[in-house]
């Protein structure tokens, strides 16, 4: 039995610190009375004695099932973010906030598999069983982000010394099919009309938020712009001229470069009736009832409901509907705009040339041409 320590020396549970003339060292006494470890260094080395304390330590959380067992993947990743979010903001290692919320996501479902193997036992095999399995159960571009982030953890690791040999290197990943879907204009108006009557309902008080996210929605359709810029567009972003919202991703140590969008007469009642929703002075033009960005759950709540009435209502008019998403609506903007004959549409995504608009963002069907002279 083991009894309370007599000192507080912040050590964890069964772990021991001894200080001789000659020796310093840290060991865990198992239950049943048997050391489990004993990390000793000469007593007068203190850089030796703070670094084996730190390894004890480690050691002991792990066997008491306080923390990650340490040299293992789960370990690795804690430290892949530790590293991440202590870089400058400007550092070019430093991956923007939005990718690291994403990763903070997608390493749950890598760690179900790899949490406790150690780096160097992780095969190429083992990666191409992930991918396979994940695409049988219906996620194979969620397998490839998350294969990308794995290869992403292990590459620090090699930075740190831990591995030689990344296996993620040269995998090749699950075949996707882009997606296709152009919302409807038709369909977009009924998203807010539905909203608008689900807000007026009696029996539905908080369904502002649908609306809320309907004028998202629109207003993401008429700036072109991303669900994300949308999602966290603030009040003094609204100008005399129009609107001013980022273009691209923002590159590290880099200004953010932005595009201001005139003044239509939609697009300016849509932002007015979104103001007009909000219950505090919120700085979101399209925040959540508490003012604040809608995280992504809470977001995807909210819209997956907004699309079932949708789908209740067009059932019952006998309307075409298909369900959609926030991120549905730049490709939309461009297939339309495009389909136009606009011109500027490079300006209007912020890319530097049309590669990625006519690859990723252009979804026509069918193109129109006019015939040689």
């Amino acid at each position: 039995m083991i009894g309370r320590r007599k000192t507080p020396d912040g050590l964890p549970f069964r772990l021991y610190a001894r200080f001789g003339k000659h020796k310093a060292s840290f060991a865990y006494k198992l239950p049943n009375g048997k050391w489990a470890f004993r990390l000793s260094v000469p007593a007068h080395n203190k850089e030796a004695i703070a670094e084996i304390r730190k390894q004890a330590i480690e050691r002991a959380e792990a066997l008491n099932g306080d923390a990650v067992e340490p040299g293992t993947v789960e370990a690795l990743f804690e430290r892949y973010f530790a590293w991440q979010y202590g870089l400058p903001l400007n550092s070019e290692l430093r991956k923007a906030n939005a990718t690291l919320e994403e990763n903070e996501r997608e390493k749950l479902s890598v760690l179900k598999v790899f949490a406790k193997a150690t780096p160097t036992s992780i095969k190429p095999k083992h990666i191409y069983g992930y991918l396979d399995k994940r695409a049988q159960n219906g996620a194979p571009a969620k397998a490839n982000k998350e294969i990308a982030l794995l290869s992403a953890v292990l590459e620090y690791g090699r930075r740190r010394g831990d591995l030689e040999v990344n296996p993620c290197r040269g995998i090749k990943y699950n075949p996707t099919r882009p997606r296709e879907k152009v919302v409807g204009l038709h369909e977009l108006d009924l998203a807010v009309e539905v909203a608008r009557q689900r807000r007026s309902s009696d029996g539905d008080t908080g369904a502002s938020v649908y609306l809320v996210a309907a004028l998202c929605a629109k207003a993401a359709y008429l700036t072109v712009s991303r669900p994300t810029e949308m999602r966290e567009l603030r009040r003094q972003a609204i100008g005399a001229d129009g609107i001013t919202v980022p273009v691209g991703k923002r590159k590290k140590g880099r200004a953010q470069k932005t595009k201001t969008v005139l003044w239509s007469a939609d697009l300016r009642a849509t932002v007015e009736e979104a103001l007009s929703l909000q219950r505090t002075t919120s700085l979101y033009v399209f925040g959540n009832t508490s003012g604040q960005v809608y995280t992504r759950s809470g977001w995807n709540t909210n819209w997956t409901r907004l699309m079932g009435y949708c789908e209740k209502v067009a059932a019952e008019r006998g309307v075409a509907f298909e369900r959609f998403s926030l991120a549905d609506m730049r490709p939309t903007a461009v297939t339309d705009r495009v389909d136009e004959g606009d011109d500027r549409i490079v300006d209007a995504t912020g890319h530097a040339d049309e590669r990625m608009v006519r690859k990723v963002y252009d979804r026509r069907r069918q193109r129109k041409v006019r015939a040689t002279q």
